[in-house]
């Protein structure tokens, strides 16, 4: 009985030995060439005679010569120049006498009063106009290049829920 199973068991070999022949014999693998590979050439640096971009008195030129732009750093500075413009809420506008006054909120919860002229954030942000629904703001901002650039902000009252301002 035994020579019959190990018999039964050749034969199972076989016709699996017969199908891997079979299957392998019209399969033909091709592999491409590789690429052609160019010699290196080096690159010959020639900005030894350039000025460097990080130059501090590349720098310190450009700030001098900026127009009118350039902001009063000497000044005091006011209580919300200490706040990020995100942190500031704009939570009402009240008109005392012929002026139109904003009221801004800081992160702490204090409410401060603004004229035009004030100054508000930390980019030397003046307050231009107060309306009933906004601050527009003028910051003095420096650019890539070192110079002293004007751009144009606003904080804008907080919408109630359900109302708008």
């Amino acid at each position: 009985m035994l020579l019959c199973l190990t018999g039964c068991s050749f034969s199972q070999q076989d016709d699996l030995e017969q199908w891997m022949q079979q299957a392998g014999s019209g399969l033909h693998g091709q592999v491409e060439p590789l690429p052609q590979i160019e010699p290196y050439k080096p690159y010959q640096y020639r900005g030894q005679d350039l000025s460097p971009p990080f130059d501090t008195n590349r720098l310190q030129l450009a700030r001098k010569s900026a127009s009118g732009n350039l902001p009063d750093t000497g000044r005091p500075r006011e209580i919300l120049e200490n706040y990020e413009l995100d942190k500031l809420k704009l939570v009402g506008t009240m008109q005392l006498q012929r002026e139109r006054v904003g009221l801004v909120q800081t992160p702490e919860g204090g409410i401060y009063r603004v004229r035009v002229g004030s100054f508000v954030g930390p980019n030397y942000g003046m307050v231009r106009a107060i309306s009933e629904t906004e601050i527009k703001l003028e910051e003095t901002v420096e650019d890539v290049n070192g110079e002293w650039v004007k751009q144009e902000n606003n904080l804008y009252l907080l919408q109630e829920q359900g109302k708008a301002p």
